[in-house]
């Protein structure tokens, strides 16, 4: 079983430092970096603080954390990474251990692991039919990141929908009326980790109707490669090779990373952002302020919506409801330089 020297290892941080993070010592000055890599470290291992003992039952104290990324992928992903990090500081806050991580795309749920568990939190878009495998084990089901989940279930997310017409709506009033869409397919997967694509993510869709509700469905463009900045490269230069001359006016990006290639894209061809072509986009990564120009977007709450899903997980634990609640987790509009009136 792994110690804290193990997690102090991986982290690249001394011994003392985990201790005082872990029992949240506010005395403490350390970066938000150096507490993502001891969450993550902790999780890698499963290591759970020594503590005075007490008489417990594992059906009070454990979450089981199902999640549809790679540990690559969440390491790599700033969104992921942040849910992460909030289920992983709440949950040492509210005295729950994160017993076990499933990575659906990596290995398979197994009914005892449910059935042993407090409350199970599944982070992603699952198929239906993984919702009610879980549930047939553990009734004690939070969804986290899928709008789309049974009401069954409690449910965490932010309205991407809402803030996409947030966007369109400023930039209309700004002059903007040939606005192009690059993002990624919605991606569900089954009970084995199969991946299951369609073109119906909530930013596309919410572009989609809202540029058909004011008369602009002929200027409609959507592009879809993929959620890393490479496929915003892909999808950007796909663009540019079907509109030549003729731009759109403005760009809406399904999130930070993608801009970063969409920004790549269009200096390599000598395009100006945003004399040229406005870029707006999600999640509001460190990155976005420092592009050049410092990149509009929508800062979505990811670590509070991790705190969220543990805090439903302790009162499903200690039957404090029974009824299944969904709980929207706001956004907010950052605009900077990226965008301009036409």
């Amino acid at each position: 079983m792994a110690g804290i020297r193990d997690v102090a290892k991986r982290a690249g941080v001394s011994i003392a430092t985990v201790s005082r993070v872990l029992n949240e010592d506010p005395t403490l000055s350390v970066t938000d970096e150096t507490r993502e890599k001891i969450a993550e470290a902790v999780t890698h291992f499963s290591y759970q603080k020594k503590s005075v003992p007490q008489k417990k039952t594992k059906a009070t104290k454990s979450v089981l954390l199902i999640t549809t990324v790679s540990e690559i992928d969440e390491l790599e992903d700033p969104y992921f990474r942040a849910i992460r990090r909030g289920i992983q500081v709440e949950a040492e806050k509210r005295k729950l251990a994160i017993t076990q991580t499933v990575r659906l795309c990596e290995g398979k749920i197994k009914p005892e692991e449910l059935k042993n568990s407090g409350a199970v939190i599944i982070v992603g878009q699952v198929l239906p039919s993984v919702i009610e495998f879980v549930m047939k084990y553990n009734s004690n089901l939070i969804v986290v990141d899928d709008p789309n989940a049974t009401t069954l279930v409690d449910a965490v997310y932010t309205d991407l929908q809402q803030a996409t017409r947030d966007h369109l709506e400023r930039l209309y009033q700004k002059g903007h009326r040939k606005i192009a869409f690059i993002g990624g397919p919605r991606v569900l997967l089954d009970l084995q980790g199969k991946r299951y694509e369609s073109n119906d993510d909530f930013r596309q869709t919410a572009y989609e109707e809202w540029m058909q509700q004011h008369g602009l469905a002929e200027a409609v463009q959507t592009y879809i490669a993929g959620w890393n900045t490479l496929d915003g490269m892909t999808a950007c230069n796909e663009l540019l090779a079907n509109v030549g001359k003729n731009l759109p006016s403005a760009i809406i990006v399904a999130n930070d990373p993608i801009a970063v290639g969409v920004y790549r894209a269009l200096q390599k061809q000598g395009i100006n952002i945003p004399e040229d072509v406005s870029i707006v986009s999600f999640d509001n990564i460190e990155v976005a302020e420092y592009l050049t120009p410092s990149l509009s977007t929508v800062d979505i709450q990811t670590e509070e919506i991790g705190r969220i899903a543990i805090r439903l997980a302790k009162e499903k634990i200690e039957q404090v409801r029974t009824i299944a609640i969904r709980v929207m987790v706001p956004s907010q509009v950052i605009i900077r330089e990226s965008e301009k009136v036409i």
